[in-house]
């Protein structure tokens, strides 16, 4: 068996670089998405075991993500990391009724995603 697979998909690029840095360091291979459209692309080239998922993304937010993967068959099992500034109770709520197997507000504790990983 392979390595886990992750995607990150997070549009500060210094953020999804430090993520992406961090976990193939503990030896997870990660790919890097910068906004919902390209995060959508990479998912149909190679499922991931993961996705951690920023939310406010340009073109298509991780909401709409987060529900194309949970409405499609080869990708509803994938467990989907929110991570974002959005931190009102109704914006948590929204995200898990979604399908996120977990909402974590930014600044995060790398340690924290990391066990939730």
């Amino acid at each position: 068996m392979g390595k886990a697979r992750l995607l990150v998909v997070e549009d500060d690029i210094d953020v999804g670089h430090l993520l992406k840095y961090y976990f193939s360091s503990i030896g997870y291979d990660v790919d890097l998405a910068i906004d919902g459209l390209d995060a959508l692309e990479k998912v149909r080239q190679a499922l991931p075991n993961v996705v951690i998922l920023d939310i406010m993304l340009p073109n298509v937010d991780g909401y709409d993500v987060c529900r194309s993967l949970r409405t499609n068959i080869q990708t509803s099992h994938i467990p989907v990391i929110f991570i974002t500034q959005k931190e009102e109770r109704a914006d948590k709520l929204q995200g898990l009724e979604l399908g996120a197997d977990d909402y974590i507000i930014k600044p995060f504790d790398i340690e924290e995603l990391k066990l939730r990983v």
